[in-house]
């Protein structure tokens, strides 16, 4: 009998994460996910497997925020499997702001789970993943990565952070000839509660014309996966105009970021 490949994806229960593990759970995927929340946890689970009652659903309750919580996913999920092919590093949040406004254990905590804990995700399931010369890690960073962010500075930096530590593991992968890769995600604007927990209700971000829903995101997520690509920034005319936009001086790029992310 032949196993279905498993997807573990950090942040499942919601947003990005719940719209992309229902859309693998369609493919034949077998289900892990983490949750900050144990009741959308139990939702989540519920939904995915009402779409194929085929798959295996499993998840824990975490906060990956926490130190040495990154450790315990990755012995669960071992537990769990040794047939993990995809991990997609999806969990998250922001902090918005003039930087003096904002808790500093706030962005700590930010960085530590978006920063720290991504990092050390990709090792621990990388070097699993380098042994079996096999399988991919696909980190969700954001179009903030490509230029400076006032208000939004310190959720920006740490995205720019995972899209260059992604993007130079996939060049390493290559040069070592393995079939392991590391993808990089750059979504624009998402409507998700990320908007709420942000506290970005009167950011002009989440009414513009570059706003996507959750399904593009997933699609996209499942594409580069069966592609050859290395990142992508869903919506084919977004990725178009980032290429271009990354392009104009630094001064413009920066009066473009201030300008999508001021309050109405």
């Amino acid at each position: 009998m032949k196993l279905n490949k498993t997807i573990l994806i950090t942040g499942g229960s919601s947003g990005i994460g719940l719209t992309t593990a229902k859309l693998f759970a369609e493919k034949g995927f077998d289900i892990l996910i983490s949750s900050l929340e144990e009741k959308e946890l139990i939702s989540a689970i519920t939904q995915i497997k009402e779409l194929n009652q085929s798959v295996d659903v499993q998840g824990i309750t975490i906060d990956l925020s926490v130190i040495g919580n990154t450790q315990i996913l990755y012995k669960w999920a071992k537990s769990k499997t040794e047939n993990i092919e995809i991990v997609i590093n999806n969990a998250g949040f922001g902090t918005f702001g003039f930087i003096g406004d904002i808790p500093i254990e706030k962005e700590q905590s930010m960085l530590q789970l978006m920063v720290n804990n991504l990092y050390l995700s990709t090792r621990l399931f990388l070097q699993d993943m380098l042994v079996e010369n096999k399988g991919t890690v696909i980190n969700i960073s954001s179009i903030s990565a490509f230029q400076p962010n006032p208000t939004l500075a310190t959720y920006g930096a740490s995205k720019a952070f995972v899209y260059q530590f992604t993007r130079a593991i996939n060049e390493e992968l290559k040069d070592k000839k393995s079939n392991v890769r590391c993808l990089a995600i750059c979504p624009t604007p998402v409507r998700t509660n990320f908007q709420n927990t942000a506290n970005m209700q009167k950011s002009a971000l989440f009414t513009s014309w570059m706003t996507v829903d959750t399904p593009l995101v997933a699609q996209e997520i499942y594409d580069i996966y069966v592609s050859k690509r290395d990142y992508v920034i869903p919506g084919k005319l977004y990725h178009f105009l980032t290429h271009f936009s990354k392009r104009l001086p630094d001064a413009l790029q920066i009066w473009l970021a201030k300008k999508h992310l001021a309050v109405k």
